[in-house]
């Protein structure tokens, strides 16, 4: 009677099947989808040494070849394209490389190709990266896709993206002249400040330092005459003509002034800006108590550097 029971039972599902898709859900009595696991899921889980062909048992795959002969790598072959029954479209498969060699990734049959960056014949998984591949269920040209390879371990790079260095030498003149003061512009752009740095279109942190000594070179009768007001002026940081909040204030006194910036900024590369991005310090009035003072400014020395932290 049981084996009667279970003959009918199946009979009755592959019936079922045929005609309407079935949810199944392990510990749910409600699947949302073909497969709901309402839990932990389990694959196979292998270390591997030497090189090695992937099959229908594999799953995670972790490379720890021990081999010490230079210039050697690591193979992995990707199984053949099945056509019909038993064709595998949708299997995935992880790979880590925790050797110090480098990791080849193909297809067992030659021809097969993998989509990553185009279609190429085989991915490298450098040491400490991980590669997740996906089956495409085609069976000739690109049969697999590169669904992932990324770092495993992350560490923190500083790039000099940009580096300005001016100074005057010893008892000579003055390396750029221009004049600041309440009646002239509210920002000028501090001669020898402005630059440029290269970098792709992806949003990163950026950090800028910046140090320039101006010196008064009016002359004549003194710059401050007995009962007239010291000015105060600000300086601040631009790039791609943007203001970055990077600024300071200070008092001019009767030699000059100097000015010492320094932060982080995020910067989101325009939309449809280019590669190359410019930057420079402006210089404005803050606040001249009353003072009617127009002053010519020589460059004494400028220091600009702008650093880019990236994760490798």
């Amino acid at each position: 009677m049981k084996q009667l029971f279970l003959i009918l039972l199946l009979y009755s599902t592959g019936v079922m099947s045929q005609n309407t898709a079935i949810n199944t859900g392990i510990n749910t009595k409600n699947p949302g989808s073909r497969l709901t696991v309402n839990g932990s899921f389990a694959g196979d889980y292998k270390i591997v040494s030497d090189d090695v062909t992937l099959d229908d048992s594999d799953f995670y795959i972790a490379y720890n070849s021990t081999s010490s002969i230079p210039g050697d790598r690591g193979r992995i072959l990707l199984p053949e394209a099945i056509s019909g029954p038993g064709n595998f479209k949708g299997r995935i498969y992880g790979i880590k490389n925790i050797s110090a060699l480098e990791l080849m990734v193909y297809s067992e049959r030659p021809g097969e190709k993998i989509d990553a960056t185009g279609d190429v014949d085989y991915i490298v998984v450098p040491p400490g990266y991980y590669a997740e591949l996906i089956s495409k269920g085609t069976t000739t040209g690109t049969t697999w896709e590169l669904s992932m390879l990324v770092p495993t371990k992350l560490s923190s790079k500083m790039t000099r993206l940009s580096n300005i260095a001016i100074g005057v030498p010893k008892n000579s003149s003055y390396q750029s002249l221009f004049t600041i003061g309440p009646s002239s512009s509210l920002d000028v752009v501090i001669p020898d400040s402005m630059g440029s740095f290269f970098v792709d279109k992806q949003p990163r942190a950026l950090f800028l330092n910046f140090t320039v000594g101006l010196a008064l070179v009016d002359s004549g009768t003194p710059v401050y005459p007995p009962g007239s007001v010291i000015s105060y002026y600000r300086c601040e940081l631009f790039i791609n003509d943007m203001p970055t909040g990077i600024f300071q204030v200070v008092q001019e006194n009767s030699k000059g002034m100097q000015f010492n910036l320094s932060g982080k900024y995020n910067f989101v590369p325009p939309p449809a800006g280019g590669y190359w991005h410019t930057f420079y310090a402006k210089i404005s009035t803050w606040n001249s108590f009353g003072s009617a003072n127009n002053h010519v400014l020589g460059v004494l020395s400028v220091l600009l550097s702008v650093d880019s932290i990236t994760r490798t």
